[in-house]
């Protein structure tokens, strides 16, 4: 079914950091994301957060890691 919503810009952000994560299109990333916020809900099976990339099995992970992420874990390192 095709529709057209509105979403605000943070959630826009959320669901095409997820679609990239997943590797899928916006619209399966909005209806895995809407379906986990379902009573009885499940998280997306681990068989599809993974790929095949020359060849070999490459897991998608929960979250993406960034530079911004990298600096973040780097600083808590310095701080220890």
């Amino acid at each position: 079914m095709r529709l057209t919503v509105n979403l605000d810009s943070d959630l826009y952000a959320v669901a095409v950091s997820f679609a990239k994560a997943e590797d899928c299109s916006i619209s399966a990333a909005v209806n895995r994301l809407l379906r986990r916020g379902l009573p009885g809900g499940q998280p997306v099976p681990s068989a599809a957060r993974t790929r095949r990339r020359n060849g070999i099995l490459v897991s998608l992970g929960g979250t993406p890691v960034t530079a911004d992420t990298v600096r973040r874990i780097e600083d808590e390192d310095d701080a220890s």
